[in-house]
C-alpha cells in the first residue's frame, strides 16, 4: 500500500472508528470494481454478501469484505452461507481482506474452501486471486484519492451518492 493511501485510510479509521471504516472501505472496493470496467456492481450496506461484481465477459464475483488492524479476521458461517448462495448464479465467492497496516494490501481470497472461524490473514495466501488483486487494487487506490475529502466530510452518505452516480446499485436493506 502506498504511504499516501495508508495515511488517508488511517485518518478515515481514526475519524469513523472500525465498523464505519469497514463500510467505507467496502464502498471504495465497489467503486474500484466499477472503475475496472465491471458493468454490474451491487453494494449492500446492511445484510447479505457485501458486493457483487459482474463483467460483460461473464466473470462474476460475490465478495465478503473484512477490514481490521489486527492479524486476523472473523469469517463467520453466515458469510460462508451468503457466498455459497450466489454460486448457483455463477458467482465466485471471494473473501476480501484489508489489514490497515503500512505495508499491507488488499487480499482477495477464493472463499469456497475456507472454513469459518478466526482466520490469520497470512493463512489466506494459498487462496489468493493475485490477478484480480493486480487488476482492482490500483482502482481502489484511485477511488480513495478521488473521494477522500468528500468521505472525510460526509462519510457513507457521500460515498453512497458516488456509487449511485457511477451506476452502482446501492442496497441498504
Amino acid at each position: 500500500m502506498k504511504t499516501e493511501i495508508y495515511d488517508r485510510l488511517k485518518k478515515l479509521h481514526h475519524k469513523y472508528r472500525p465498523q464505519e471504516f469497514g463500510k467505507l472501505c467496502q464502498k471504495f472496493l465497489a467503486i474500484g470494481f466499477r472503475m475496472a470496467g465491471y458493468s454490474h456492481v451491487v453494494e449492500r450496506g446492511v445484510q447479505g454478501v457485501d458486493i457483487d461484481a459482474a463483467a460483460e465477459d461473464g466473470e462474476k464475483y460475490t465478495i465478503e469484505v473484512k477490514t481490521t488492524v489486527k492479524r486476523s479476521v472473523n469469517f463467520e458461517q453466515k458469510d460462508v452461507d451468503g457466498l455459497q448462495k450466489k454460486k448457483v448464479d455463477g458467482y465466485l465467492g471471494v473473501l476480501a481482506v484489508l489489514r490497515l497496516d503500512r505495508f499491507a494490501n488488499w487480499i482477495f481470497a477464493k472463499a469456497e474452501t475456507i472454513k469459518p472461524g478466526s482466520l490469520v490473514i497470512d493463512s489466506l495466501r494459498p487462496y489468493r486471486l493475485s490477478e484480480l488483486e493486480r487488476c482492482i487494487c490500483p482502482f481502489i487506490d484511485e477511488a480513495i484519492n478521488q473521494h477522500f475529502e468528500g468521505t472525510m466530510r460526509e462519510g457513507q452518505g457521500y460515498l453512497d451518492n458516488v456509487l449511485r452516480q457511477k451506476g452502482i446499485e446501492v442496497s441498504s436493506s
